[in-house]
């Protein structure tokens, strides 16, 4: 594959980052970052009633919160590119007819992968949420899921190639393949040792649950983002290209 070809492919990365980065910036504002100002608000009202203004803090929450948009961006960037290194080396393995539905089924996977399994385990918390002594071991945790996720992805494919090799009936590959990654996934999150969570009684069980569906939501805003944008600039230059081979065809006929 050529140096022109590769660059374009991580140009149409890089602005597909662009738009998970900015859909998961628009979800931390909306569905994260409220639960967190009142998991801040909750534990100084337990703390003594005193709650810290901007201009008593060490960082002001107006400052964390330019921080974390400016942040959900740029990572937003990086796995754009890093989405159409994957979907270069690994299309013709998703499922789909056309480059919209194998990036879509590429954004599930990784959404499935580095959100869905470890957050089974390992869940998101607020603010005031957790033993700071265990952050160490739930964040090796996370990424060890992670890992072991991303090779059951490969797990899956290989059962998927092995029951192709018996038989043609798609539905038996992918059985095969969703079987293998199942299974799999039990077995990491039941031997994957689970770090201590101390919920404060000051913290509502309906906050910490509404705080992880809205973490999960914002992983989700951002693969979704990456996907449909890669999709469709890769399939719109699909046409392209098909527009110009027919054009060219023609070309030759009527000579």
């Amino acid at each position: 594959m050529g140096v022109e070809t590769w660059v374009q492919r991580l140009r149409r990365g890089a602005l597909a980052g662009l738009a998970g980065g900015a859909a998961s910036a628009i979800a931390l504002w909306l569905a994260v970052e409220p639960h967190i100002t009142k998991a801040i608000d909750l534990e100084n009202a337990a703390a003594g009633g005193h709650s810290h203004g901007d201009e008593d803090e060490l960082i002001s929450r107006t400052t964390q919160l330019v921080g974390g948009t400016v942040t959900a961006v740029v990572v937003g960037l990086l796995l754009g590119v890093v989405f159409a290194v994957v979907y270069a080396r690994g299309q013709h393995r998703l499922a789909g007819h056309t480059d919209l539905g194998r990036s879509l089924s590429l954004g599930a996977l990784a959404f499935g992968v580095i959100a869905v399994l470890p957050a089974l385990k390992v869940p998101a918390n607020p603010p005031a949420v957790g033993d700071p002594s265990t952050v160490n071991d739930r964040t090796l945790t996370y990424l060890a899921i992670i890992l072991l996720g991303l090779v059951l992805v490969g797990v899956s494919f290989v059962a998927a190639q092995v029951a192709r090799r018996r038989t043609e009936r798609a539905e038996v590959r992918w059985s095969a393949g969703i079987g293998a990654a199942v299974i799999g996934g039990v077995l990491v999150l039941y031997f994957a040792p689970s770090g201590t969570v101390d919920i404060p009684a000051a913290i509502p069980a309906s906050l910490l649950w509404k705080f992880r569906i809205g973490s999960l939501a914002q992983h989700a805003a951002m693969w979704l983002g990456i996907a449909l944008a890669y999709g469709t600039l890769a399939h719109r230059r699909s046409l392209d290209q098909t527009s110009v081979a027919r054009q060219q065809y023609q070309a030759a006929t009527l000579r």
